[in-house]
């Protein structure tokens, strides 16, 4: 199993499975996720993937669909969260 990485901080939640998240400057720096990527709470549990990502390169922003079936929670319960990739 490879190290987490930060992601970043969740900025916006869409629905009930849409998270808006800023990629943090130690991401932005490393290799970037790629699409598919499985995202993690601080608990280290699975919460979704990374769809896509947009804006400037040197700090762009993520697209995460939280996967329903294996999270409870809905998307706002992670607003100004850290999340992470893995």
């Amino acid at each position: 199993m490879r190290d987490m990485k930060r992601l970043g901080t969740v900025l916006h939640a869409f629905g009930n499975n849409i998270l808006i998240v800023q990629g943090d400057e130690a991401t932005s720096k490393g290799e970037k996720p790629r699409v598919n990527s499985s995202v993690m709470d601080k608990t280290v549990k699975n919460i979704g993937k990374v769809t896509s990502y947009f804006g400037p390169v040197k700090n762009p922003y993520y697209i995460v669909k939280i996967d329903r079936r294996n999270n409870a929670k809905e998307a706002r319960h992670y607003l100004n969260q850290r999340i992470y990739v893995q």
